[in-house]
């Protein structure tokens, strides 16, 4: 092999050391953006807002607060003048997933005793509760809800363990109550209240 025979295949050598060192920075750049992007998702999802609508404080229910959670009642769930009801939340599950209550200022107590963060959506509607609007992660389209005036109000966020409670006027007809935490809807947890 004469010399510029070595010279050509030192310099390919070069190139392909060259192209094998762009190359492990390329992967190694993408290896560190995968590792922000889970640190950044983990982070987001350990008790963020996950890009869930938030109603404006006048929309909430007039009265909350948060007390340790209470074992399900016994008694039947009825509500009687307006008066108190109680919705015990489960993680997928309401009971009593069909309630009754009488017309007037009611006041729902939620004590959460599932391991996951839920919530009760009230809808006024005539609609099967497995049948309501959805988007297309699954969870009910409240804005289709709210745009036909059958959004009855809320009581957001209660933490496992936790209760609150949510004061709303209702008037003689079937609610909606639903979970509207991403997948717990999907998941079945929704039932109904009949108000008289």
């Amino acid at each position: 092999m004469n010399q510029r025979d070595r010279d050509r295949l030192d310099r390919r050598s070069k190139g392909d050391r060259r192209f094998f060192v762009r190359l492990f920075g390329f992967l190694a750049g993408l290896l560190i953006l995968g590792l922000i992007a889970i640190a950044y998702a983990i982070g987001f999802g350990n008790g963020k807002d996950e890009g869930r609508k938030v109603q404006p404080a006048a929309a909430q229910p007039s009265t909350t607060e948060t007390q340790a959670a209470q074992p399900p009642s016994t008694t039947p769930a009825n509500a009687s003048g307006g008066g108190a009801l109680q919705i015990t939340m489960s993680d997928d599950f309401f009971t009593p997933s069909d309630a009754t209550a009488k017309a007037g200022a009611v006041t729902i107590s939620t004590p959460n005793t599932g391991q996951l963060v839920h919530e009760l959506v009230l809808a006024k509607t005539q609609t099967d509760p497995a049948k309501l609007p959805t988007t297309s992660d699954g969870s009910v389209d409240e804005a289709k809800l709210e745009a036909a005036g059958q959004d009855a109000g809320e009581i957001a966020d209660v933490s496992p363990g936790g209760t609150k409670k949510g004061t709303f006027k209702l008037t003689p007809g079937k609610y909606v109550m639903f979970c509207n935490v991403p997948g717990h809807y999907a998941a079945g947890m929704y039932g109904t209240i009949t108000v008289n």
